[in-house]
């Protein structure tokens, strides 16, 4: 498995990386500290500082480290600092693509656009199969408001990954943000059918039939949601904001103060999503 993008992510997903981060050796040669999913995210940053200090001639070993460094730093919130080990990841083989995915979606983290579409540039250049590749690029012309250019690399996404659920989510998110609601629509109904198990398509699509106004139906996408995961705070919110709208302005009260509760400043969430 190769090392994936990163964001400002958990200490748990870190680890769950570095598990697969390097084949399995054989018994008799143990794994490097550097690649132990068992270590804690600063053990793992300084073993893979040692494990790069003493040197090795295996180019792909060495990216790794340098790979595994930066999603330790970016789960630390140190995302210069992960920036500086992609940096050296891309210096080690200037012609992996996925280095440059990587550092890319740490320039992105950043809002350092024209960086971020530089490197996937790049990479994209090097490997034009990696469905994930234009997936990055799609949301990163998404935050530059360029809707164009993002809907033609994420329906790139999907002639690759037709079977994947983020290319379709994204897709969705963009029409949303494009006001083209029906086809917003389809897609998170296709994401429904892919995973009818995780709740996140039936809120998304949910507030896609609140924002065309069909409470009908966005009723029963947040109940769905709320029965795979019941303490889901934007699902909470779209279940109060339904019963209030579709009844007296305090039914959906209880539903609301809980969702407040979970996770204060969800109302922020509700507004970026066009709800007023």
């Amino acid at each position: 498995m190769r090392v994936r993008a990163f964001s400002l992510i958990s200490a748990a997903a870190v680890a769950a990386v570095l598990v697969t981060a390097v084949p399995a050796a054989a018994e008799d040669k143990p794994i490097d500290p550097c690649f132990d999913g068992t270590l804690t995210v600063k053990e793992v940053l300084d073993a893979c500082a040692a494990f790069i200090a003493k040197g090795n001639d295996d180019k792909a070993l060495l990216i790794r480290a340098h790979s595994v460094r930066a999603l330790g730093f970016s789960a630390t919130g140190s995302l210069d600092e992960a920036l500086k080990e992609m940096d050296a990841a891309v210096a080690v083989d200037p012609k992996r693509a996925n280095s440059y995915f990587m550092r890319a979606a740490g320039h992105d983290a950043n809002k350092d656009y024209d960086k971020a579409l530089a490197d996937l540039d790049t990479a994209i250049e090097l490997n034009g199969e990696d469905g994930d590749y234009y997936l990055l690029r799609g949301r990163v012309y998404s935050h530059e408001q360029n809707y164009d250019k993002a809907l033609s690399d994420l329906n790139k996404k999907i002639e690759l990954d037709p079977k994947a659920t983020n290319g379709y989510s994204s897709r969705g998110a963009l029409y949303r943000k494009r006001k083209e609601y029906d086809l917003s629509i389809a897609d998170y109904t296709e994401v429904i059918k892919l995973d009818p198990e995780s709740a996140a398509g039936y809120i998304d699509r949910g507030w896609v039939y609140v924002l065309s106004d069909d409470l009908d139906k966005a009723a029963p996408d947040f109940d769905t949601a709320l029965k795979i995961q019941n303490s889901n705070a934007l699902a909470l919110v779209g279940r109060g904001l339904v019963k209030s709208r579709q009844g007296e302005p305090t039914d959906g009260s209880a539903d609301l103060r809980m969702a407040e509760r979970l996770e204060p400043g969800i109302f922020d969430q509700v507004r970026a999503l066009g709800i007023k």
